[in-house]
């Protein structure tokens, strides 16, 4: 096997551990298009990196977080409007992103890996992050397991039970905001939410409790990249896309098979 596939085998293999637990937290708060807000951000980090001569994956990460952290605390204020400040966020960020590429100085950027992914050009320094991240969102998940899932069932709930709300949303928004920045490198800006909400919801159907979900989303999209590294190699196509779209026939086969 060639070096690169391999590395991007392991890569591959890595990332669910982190996709899945935060595509069912995303999934049960009904988070979608957070993620998707969140990707498109990561533009305007990219954009940033290339000006001030910064690692990429650093620069999309911190720009993901202010702005994850900037919409929940103004999601909690009245008259705010969630959806509103997403769509702002996300096509605004967006622009500016575009905006600042196209300025810059006899700079070549490859927008089409960007938004669409490049899983086979994943370097061992790759891999060690996505690894750091991914030990870092499952030890924070455990952690603060109870209160993200009482939050998530019932606020008022929680609240009674002595959850903080605010942190507990705060937290979560953090940790989709650093999900969504290491693992845009793989699937891309575009194909991001696909990642983190098709083998979640897919997960649902088969699944008796919040562990057992998360656990085969995990496995669902291990698979799914997989199978899409294999339609890539043996078929010469585009692996982002071949992966989603993996994941989205596992989905129809399994509202399909629910239905007997």
């Amino acid at each position: 096997m060639p070096e690169f596939l391999l590395i991007a085998l392991i890569g591959g293999l890595i990332t669910p551990l982190m996709t899945a637990p935060i595509g069912a937290f995303m999934l049960w708060r009904r988070m979608a298009y957070v993620g998707d807000a969140l990707a498109h951000t990561t533009l305007l980090g990219l954009a940033i990196g290339l000006w001030l001569q910064l690692p990429l994956t650093l620069s999309m990460m911190m720009i993901a977080l202010i702005v994850a952290i900037s919409i929940s605390l103004l999601n909690q204020r009245p008259h705010t409007s969630s959806d509103t400040l997403l769509a702002i966020a996300a096509h605004s960020s967006l622009g500016l992103g575009m905006l600042a590429i196209a300025l810059l100085p006899e700079a070549r950027v490859d927008l089409m890996g960007y938004l669409f992914g490049d899983l086979l050009n994943l370097t061992y320094t790759d891999l060690g992050i996505l690894a750091a991240v991914a030990v870092t969102i499952l030890a924070s998940i455990r952690y603060f397991w109870r209160p993200l899932l009482l939050n998530t069932l019932n606020a008022e709930l929680a609240s009674l039970a002595g959850v903080n709300n605010q942190r507990i949303a705060l937290l979560l928004a953090v940790l989709v905001a650093v999900v969504v920045a290491v693992s845009t490198k793989l699937v891309g800006a575009l194909l991001m939410t696909a990642l983190l909400i098709t083998p979640a919801a897919t997960a649902r159907i088969f699944s008796r409790s919040p562990r057992s979900m998360i656990m085969t989303a995990m496995l669902i999209s291990q698979v799914g990249i997989m199978g899409g590294l294999a339609l890539s190699w043996f078929f010469d196509l585009p692996v982002a896309p071949s992966i989603v779209s993996l994941l989205f026939v596992g989905f129809l086969l399994s509202r399909i098979t629910s239905f007997k």
